[in-house]
């Protein structure tokens, strides 16, 4: 899926309205090659790694979400995955249609299900408008 000019834009505002969460450190979406299409860190927040090693991080996460799916048809779809390390908190919500994934940074002592449900509602509002003509 390509996405238009239109469609990267909403994303982008959705991730910043996302980072002005309390706790976020960076909200990001990830296409299906694992490369992140849209997304940002919040003001003032500096990363933790570089860029090369973001990049690596973008295509783990997809290749993760791509692995666990392929048990969907049994157990059903992942509704996402955290990872907990010693500095933050990762966390990858696969999108309704599959096709990309929200990948955030957070503060370690956030509260991961509380992120997710905001993720999902903001990402409900916004859905219809980023669809792509062909979904």
């Amino acid at each position: 899926m390509t996405l238009t000019f239109e469609q990267t834009n909403l994303l982008d505002i959705f991730c910043k309205v996302m980072c002005n969460k309390p706790k976020i450190r960076f909200c990001g979406i990830i296409n299906p090659m694992g490369r992140m299409v849209a997304g940002s860190f919040k003001d003032n927040i500096l990363p933790l790694d570089n860029e090369e090693q973001r990049q690596m991080l973008y295509m783990q996460s997809k290749l993760e979400l791509s692995m666990k799916a392929e048990f969907n048809e049994n157990l059903g779809n992942v509704n996402f995955v955290v990872t907990y390390r010693d500095n933050v908190i990762i966390i990858n919500i696969p999108s309704d249609n599959q096709k990309f994934h929200i990948l955030i940074s957070a503060e370690r002592v956030s509260n991961p299900q509380e992120i997710v449900k905001e993720v999902a509602n903001l990402f409900k509002q916004m859905e219809y408008e980023i669809r792509a003509p062909d979904d």
